[in-house]
């Protein structure tokens, strides 16, 4: 298999498609993973998924990059790159996807806050609103950018969830969040959170060879990162107020605000 620059590639040629619906096939076979490891080991082994609302968003996340992906590995079997319905289905499914990880990751922004369901519930809704707003625009403006506006939508997932990993490793190392170290110790969950942060840092570095091989599976980077930083956050204290029913009552709750916040088991 060629790994070849995507400007090397002819339009509608055989080998074109061929190559990026291999390399399409590697980003659903890491979400693949990522959805079989939540449902069997975090769901049914662990029964952790149930406790962990962040990961439930994370299942979420990576079944519509799933469908995203179906639509891609469908229009270069078709061998059509750009055709308008299955390309508008899976950005808006992408989109979705990368909105529904970047709101999980979120939480941590208002660890200390006294509404911080209030907070993070605003923030969510203003990610799903701006991934949407983009499928829109892509699908407005098509005919002249193709998949121009929504490209932009993975290096900002990316670079967000990597600003929120680091926010998270200082304020461990300050103290205002204290890691059980039944779960993990300080040290560890840090390298945890620094080696997620140096994955997302390599997949938007190898994007920019331009070549397909190099830049779908490593995009599937994104979502397995994001669900590993999860499975701890989504088990501290704050995070675990965090739910369906909590989020309805986010208007009429309030929390206690300057607390110290601990990674629960």
């Amino acid at each position: 298999l060629e790994f070849r620059r995507v400007l090397e590639l002819p339009l509608d040629s055989d080998k074109r498609a061929i190559i990026f619906a291999v390399a399409h096939f590697g980003f659903f076979m890491l979400n693949f993973i990522n959805v079989s490891y939540l449902v069997l080991v975090e769901g049914i082994a662990l029964r952790n998924l149930g406790k962990n609302f962040l990961h439930k968003m994370c299942l979420a996340g990576c079944a519509l990059q799933i469908c995203s992906c179906f639509t891609s590995m469908w229009r270069e079997n078709i061998n059509d790159e750009y055709n308008a319905f299955w390309s508008g289905g899976g950005t808006f499914f992408s989109n979705f996807g990368f909105a529904l990880c970047s709101s999980a990751v979120s939480v941590v922004w208002f660890h200390a806050s006294k509404n911080r369901i209030k907070w993070w519930t605003i923030t969510a809704i203003g990610w799903l609103l701006f991934h949407n707003v983009n499928s829109v625009i892509s699908y407005m403006q098509w005919d002249e950018k193709h998949f121009g506006p929504f490209r932009p939508m993975v290096v900002i997932a990316a670079l967000y969830q990597s600003i929120v990993m680091i926010y998270c490793v200082v304020q461990v190392k300050k103290g205002a969040i204290v890691v059980n170290p039944e779960a993990a110790s300080k040290d560890q969950f840090e390298r945890i959170c620094l080696t997620m942060i140096a994955a997302n840092v390599v997949a938007i570095g190898l994007t920019l060879l331009n070549m397909p091989m190099f830049k779908y599976p490593q995009t599937g980077w994104i979502y397995c990162t994001c669900v590993v930083f999860c499975k701890f956050a989504g088990q501290m204290d704050f995070a675990k107020t965090t739910s369906f029913g909590g989020v309805l009552a986010a208007f009429k709750t309030e929390g206690t605000a300057g607390e110290k916040t601990e990674l629960l088991v």
